[in-house]
Formats: C-alpha cells, sequence, structure tokens
C-alpha cells in the first residue's frame, strides 16, 4: 500500500476521536526566554534553575485581545516563595507550593500549578514575565516553563480531554502483567567478547528461542522490545520505515517473531519507538535534533508508520512507549496527537500507549499509561492512576534500568553491575503491584542476546518472590 493510501486510511479511522483540532494553550519554555538575576538554564536546556530571585521573559504575539489563565509547571522542595507572571498591566501572584510526585528529589517532582486570576494579551507583541522573589536558600525551585490558555477556549479544551478520556482502553491486562522487562537491542548494542557484528548480521542471527525463554524464565508479564534508538534501524521490513529511513530495514521480521513466540508464553510485546530520531530528516552537518519536517509530517510520518505496523502485527501487539514526546512538543506546539493515538490502534483497538514526557508532567491526555522513566526504585505507586505529580490521571508504571544504562555499548566488556539487589526490587515491585501499579525493569543485553548472569539470578528471585 502506498503513502496515499495509508494516510487515507488512518484519517478515515480517525473520525470517531474528533476530526477537528482543538485548542491548546500556548507553552513558553526556557530555551526561548531571556534570563535575569538567579535564573539560568541546565545543562541540556531543558529546564530553568533559580538560584536566587530572577525573572524569565517571552515575547508573545498575539492575533487578538484576550483574558489567558495561567499555569507554571515546575518542582520546588521548598514552599513559600513568591511567583508571579505579568503581562502589561495585569498580572497573577502567589507563594510556591512543595509539589508532589513519585521520585524521592523533590526537585524532579514537577507538577503543573495554577494561578487564581487572568493576565490580558493583547493584539500584536507582548512581554510575558515569570518573575521569582524572596526565594529559599539555595536551589528554590526548577521550572519546566508556563502554560497560557485563552479563556474562550477552556470548554473545547475539556472536551478533547473528555474524548481522550473516553478513547482510551483498559489497562486491566497490564495491571494483571505486574511487572515486566524491557530491552534496548540496538544497533549500538555489543557482544560480550569480540568485535560487533554489522546491524544486519546481528538482527539475522538473533536467538529468538533463547531470548523468549530467558523471559519467560523471569516470570514478566510484558516485554519492550525497541523498534530503533539513538539510530533508525529497524529490526523488520516495514516498508513506510524504509521509505522515510533507506537502507535501515531488515528483511527478517525480527518484531514478528518475537510478538508471535512470546504470545506463546503469554506474554505480551509492547515496542519502543524513539520518536524524534525516527521523526527526523537529517542533512549532513546539520547535528543532532528534529529536522527538515514540520508538525503535519511529523504526524504523518507516525500515522504511516503505525497504521503499517499496527496491521502488520494486529494483536500480537499490545502496546508502544514513544520515547521523548516532551521534546516533540516544544518542538512542534500543534501536533496532532489525537491522529497519532488513532495510529496506535490500528489492527488492535485496545492497544496501549505511553508518550514519554520524562519527569514534565505530560502535555496530552491521548494515551493510557505513564512512561514512568525513573531509573532506580522511587516511591511505589499509590493508586492505579497516579494521584500526583507527572503521570496524573494515567495508569502507573514505572521504568528502572537494572545493571546497563539502558544500552550495553561497551566494546568487550562484561555486562555492567546491578545498581539494585533482588530485596530491593522485590519490595518495589510488590508495593507496587498492591496497589494496581506496574514496573518495567531494563536489562542489559549483548549483541548476541543473552542478559548478565547477575541480572538472570535477581529476576528469578524476582520470579520466585512475586509469581510463586
Amino acid at each position: 500500500m502506498n503513502r496515499r493510501a495509508f494516510l487515507s486510511a488512518a484519517a478515515a479511522a480517525a473520525a470517531p476521536f474528533g476530526s477537528s483540532e482543538a485548542p491548546r494553550p500556548i507553552r513558553l519554555y526556557g530555551r526561548t526566554a531571556t534570563l535575569n538575576g538567579g535564573a539560568d538554564l541546565d545543562t541540556l536546556r531543558i529546564y530553568m534553575r533559580w538560584l536566587g530571585a530572577g525573572s524569565a521573559t517571552w515575547s508573545v504575539n498575539s492575533e487578538k485581545t484576550e483574558d489567558y489563565r495561567v499555569a507554571a509547571c515546575y518542582a520546588s522542595g521548598a514552599p513559600g516563595s513568591q511567583l508571579a507572571v505579568v503581562c502589561g498591566r495585569s498580572s497573577v501572584r502567589g507563594a510556591t507550593v512543595m509539589t508532589q510526585g513519585l521520585y524521592d528529589d523533590a526537585l524532579t517532582n514537577y507538577e503543573r500549578i495554577s494561578f487564581d486570576g487572568v493576565i490580558r494579551l493583547q493584539e500584536g507583541a507582548n512581554q510575558v514575565r515569570l518573575q521569582l522573589s524572596a526565594p529559599q536558600p539555595e536551589e528554590a525551585m526548577r521550572v519546566r516553563g508556563i502554560e497560557l490558555t485563552p479563556i474562550s477556549s477552556l470548554r473545547a479544551i475539556a472536551a478533547d480531554q473528555a474524548r481522550a478520556a473516553k478513547a482510551r482502553s483498559s489497562t486491566d491486562w497490564l495491571v494483571r502483567s505486574g511487572y515486566g522487562l524491557m530491552f534496548h537491542w540496538t544497533s549500538q548494542s555489543q557482544p560480550r567478547h569480540g568485535p560487533q557484528l554489522p546491524y544486519k548480521e546481528a538482527v539475522e542471527r538473533f536467538p529468538v528461542n533463547a531470548f523468549v525463554e530467558t523471559v519467560a524464565e523471569t516470570g514478566a508479564g510484558h516485554v519492550i522490545f525497541t523498534l530503533n534508538h539513538a539510530v533508525s534501524t529497524c529490526p523488520a521490513p516495514i516498508r513506510t520505515w524504509e521509505q522515510y529511513h533507506p537502507g535501515l530495514t531488515i528483511e527478517r521480521d525480527l518484531l514478528g517473531e518475537i510478538a508471535e513466540k512470546l504470545d506463546r508464553h503469554g506474554v505480551r510485546l509492547i515496542i519502543y519507538i524513539n520518536s524524534p530520531r525516527f521523526g527526523t530528516r537529517r542533512t549532513a552537518g546539520k547535528g543532532e535534533g528534529i529536522q527538515g519536517v514540520d508538525a503535519r509530517q511529523y504526524v504523518d510520518m507516525h500515522r504511516d508508520v503505525l497504521t503499517e505496523i499496527g496491521r502488520r502485527y494486529g494483536r500480537r501487539l499490545a502496546g508502544y512507549w514513544f520515547d521523548s514526546w516532551y521534546q516533540g512538543f516544544e518542538q512542534f506546539p500543534d501536533v496532532r496527537q489525537d491522529l497519532v493515538f488513532q495510529a496506535c490502534k490500528e489492527g488492535n483497538p485496545e492497544r496501549l500507549t505511553a508518550f514519554n514526557f520524562w519527569i514534565f508532567p505530560s502535555c496530552t491526555e491521548w494515551q493510557e499509561y505513564w512512561a514512568g522513566e525513573m531509573g532506580d526504585p522511587q516511591r511505589p505507586a499509590t493508586a492505579r492512576r497516579i494521584e500526583a505529580g507527572a503521570g496524573r490521571g494515567l495508569q502507573h508504571q514505572s521504568l528502572l534500568y537494572l545493571d546497563a544504562p539502558w544500552v550495553h555499548s561497551k566494546p568487550d566488556t562484561e555486562m555492567e553491575q546491578p545498581r539494585f539487589t533482588a530485596e530491593k526490587l522485590i519490595a518495589y515491585i510488590r508495593d507496587s503491584m498492591s496497589r494496581q501499579g506496574v514496573v518495567t525493569v531494563n536489562l542489559g543485553i549483548y549483541q548476541e542476546g543473552n542478559i548478565g548472569p547477575k541480572a538472570r539470578r535477581i529476576m528469578s528471585a524476582v520470579r520466585n518472590s512475586i509469581r510463586g
């Protein structure tokens, strides 16, 4: 099927989810602000650190004069600082609160905190300023940005959120899974000994039977397996992927074989996709980032590929885990998330989806479960749906990595040492499952498809303790 046919099918299927674009807040991030005083950007330019009184100022153009509700997305472990958002003669003010969430570090628990009142943007150019005064000692807070929601759009935004909630599939099977595994098996994966094989040859040699037997031995109820990561390789003959990334697909359908054989063991497959890496057309010498596409093309690329993948694997594919969507929303503030979500349902209307906004509050309701990137065991689930913090309202699912830092990419070396004990992992999984939360553990994997022996022993202890 050609690209136009895929797009037509996806567009037709999207009708139940709403065919018109929903309004959205204006989101202002630190990297586009002029910073003064105690405010500066972190080294990755993702959030603003506040080491004292200071301000962040944005230039905002408005098509008309309108009032806006204001929210700040921040993390704070020291409440009581004075925060204000000012535009012309209008302003909103309030004291910071101690933010809540599932992370142990208060400065990682980001929440979206609304102000009382409104500010007014005039038609044309405006200066919007976020200012912090009377800060607590040392680092008072970290700010992702602010959101301005037009009063005239509140009803339409609420209706879109209601449509998203209604469109969600049940997460019952994920709750029953309880805990699962993730594998970053990529073109960067290294063998235990000797030189790395070319990616195509590594895919052709991958021992699916032995891999699935290893998964079954751990007692895992689900597996997240990478389609692409740092490089947009694809271990399957996905034609639309090949159109966007020529030469990076493989004739062997490794994903399909894994899905089929996991299914025989009652284990569900979730596919990991790094969206910015996939949705990028790079030109030599232009560096990293999402380049060469606009928001519509970014969405169309995802719809094309997800439609083909969904039809190919059907109900053998239980879910998706999309990485780095906080970057996508920053690059494309008008991205049509509802259309991407609908494409995720192709071939299996019950398929689950998570879009990773990392530690920040999600910018969309069009998903079912929290991506939950934690790294280490933090606070276990308090309820099935997260009550506060980054994943508020979504099915709890937390993602840890046990040994390799996601990918085992060190040539000719043994697997990295486990970062926590079996006892700590068992306690965390048990506590989360008792409240219908879900835990996924990333295990380092060699290019030849084996895991580290210490991780194997830890997961055997987890199986014995949790599964009985």
